[in-house]
Formats: structure tokens, sequence, C-alpha cells
């Protein structure tokens, strides 16, 4: 039966839709007038959890594993429940399978690999692993970044990312994480730009950018917001961000508002609370702010 409503309104202009017995209702004489397609499970969720469980898809594609996340394996579950016979020619099958899939894309599973626990050790969100798998891929696929080089490449990779997502981590904090040489990074950096046909716009980004992330990462109400904004507009007008970083200035502009605004944090916290710089830059541009905009703090 049709599921398009327009034709169901012909019959009737006024009509409801009762998505749980998957009926359309015509409101004026309460008549059952069409039936909808029910494209749900064919089960019952009785516990929490249950319907993910008993889902028929399997995870969602993913540019950080070699295969996309589409390859499938002989579940160990599986082949115990076979007889003896046919239990040891699943095994031996399984082992081949998983022979091929390494011979074939050894130094790329390596890679990611090498990414994901990156990522997962520097606690940064899955957009920035999709992205900088995608770079990833193609450094492997130009047969570049081999042996001990790859990390130079990872290093450069996630920071990329971070900049495209706006994610407040220097080059410095990276490759100081992933323990690689600046220099090596850095032509690294360059490589990956080039390959991606210097189409990456992983520019800086101005202090109000980072607004809502120290909001929320430092758990400021609405004043302290909004004086932030206005005064990282004042910044931007003002010689204070030239040869500075803007994380750092933002950080700066998050403690003077929470200060004035009764909501004060300390230095440290706000530093440590990203790791990308210290409380010593944090005051330093603090005292930038406060003498050129002649703002005075009560501390």
């Amino acid at each position: 039966m049709s599921t398009n409503l327009d034709d169901y309104r012909h019959q009737c202009s006024d009509i409801i839709v009762d998505h749980e017995r998957g009926e359309i209702i015509c409101k004026s004489t309460g008549e059952v007038i069409g039936s909808l397609l029910d494209s749900g499970p064919e089960w019952r969720e009785f516990l929490d959890g249950e319907g993910k469980a008993r889902s028929r898809v399997g995870s969602p594609l993913t540019k950080s594993m070699h295969d996309y996340g589409i390859s499938t394996t002989i579940s160990e579950r599986d082949i115990r429940r076979l007889k003896y016979s046919q239990r040891m020619k699943m095994y031996n099958l399984r082992r081949r399978m998983a022979s091929t899939r390494m011979r074939k894309s050894k130094r790329m599973i390596d890679a990611l690999t090498i990414l994901r626990q990156e990522v997962s050790r520097l606690q940064l969100p899955q957009l920035v692993l999709e992205n900088a798998a995608l770079l990833i891929r193609k450094v492997v696929e130009n047969g570049l970044g081999r042996g001990e080089k790859i990390k130079s490449y990872i290093a450069a990779a996630i920071y990329i990312s971070c900049r495209l997502s706006k994610i407040p981590k220097s080059f410095a904090s990276i490759i100081s994480a992933l323990e690689v040489d600046e220099e090596s990074a850095r032509y690294a950096y360059r490589k990956l730009v080039e390959l991606s046909g210097g189409k990456i716009n992983a520019r800086v980004y101005k202090p109000i950018e980072y607004v809502p992330t120290f909001v929320k990462k430092l758990n400021l109400g609405p004043g302290s917001e909004k004086l932030m904004y206005r005064l990282s507009k004042a910044v931007e007008k003002s010689p204070m961000l030239q040869g500075k970083s803007p994380i750092a200035v933002a950080a700066a502009i998050a403690y003077v508002s929470s200060a004035i605004m009764g909501e004060k944090r300390n230095q440290r916290d706000i530093a440590s609370a990203f790791g990308t710089f210290t409380d010593v830059a944090v005051r330093n541009r603090y005292r930038d702010i406060v003498d050129n905009l002649y703002i005075e703090v009560m501390l």
C-alpha cells in the first residue's frame, strides 16, 4: 500500500499518523484510511541496549581502518558450534584470510593502528581521527613515511586535522607527545600539503573562534561567555595578536572574563584544561589585554 501522505490527504484533509501502530487515521471520522510500512526491526526490545545487540548491521564505515571496517571475520563462537573436523577447517580458513589481508595492506594497517593509538592517547575526538586517517592513507598510497618516518607524518596529520576541526592543539605539543623530531615533522607537514594539492585550509583561527570551547571546558556562565565575545572583538582590532598564539590569547580572555563576572578560574587550571600552553603564557597575554584595553580587574 502507498505510504505517500499526500495521497491520503485527498481522501481526508485532516489526518493523524500513528507511527507506533503504523496507521493513517482520518481525524474527522476516526476511520483508518491507510497504513505505513514498518521500517523498524522485527523484534521488540525489553532491555536497555538489546536493540543494538540484535542489530543486523555492522559498525559505520571509518577511514581509520585499512578496509574501512567492512571486512568480515569468522567468530570463535560460531566455530565452536561445529564438529571437530569442520572446526579445524574453519580455523585454517580464518588464518588464511588474516594472512592474505596482512600481506596486501600491512603498511596501511600498521600506519592506521599507530594513528588510532596516538589519537586515543591525546584524547582527541573521532572527527580528528577520520580527517587524519584520510591524510595518512595518501601518505602510504604514495610510498612515503616508511619505517620510523611514519610517526612524523602522523604527527603532522593530527596537527592539520586539529586545525581543521578547531581543536586547540599546538604543533609543539603534538610532536612532543609523539616524540618525533620537529624538523622531520615540519617536512612531513609540507609533503601532506603537497599531496592534498595545496588545498588544506589549516588557517590560524582567531581567539573568538575558541570561545565556545573555553566556555564548555571551564563551565562558564552566559555572562562570562558574552564578555569573552566582546573582549575577543576588541583584541582583534588591536595589534596584540601579532606574533601571539590565538589559543593563549583566548585563554587569557577567559581568565579576565571569569574574574570580572565572579566566576574566576585559576590560570594554571585554564592552561592544564588544554595542555597546549603554560600558565605563564596565560599570565603574559592577560597583562597585554588589561594594559592595552585599560581593564581593571580585582583579583
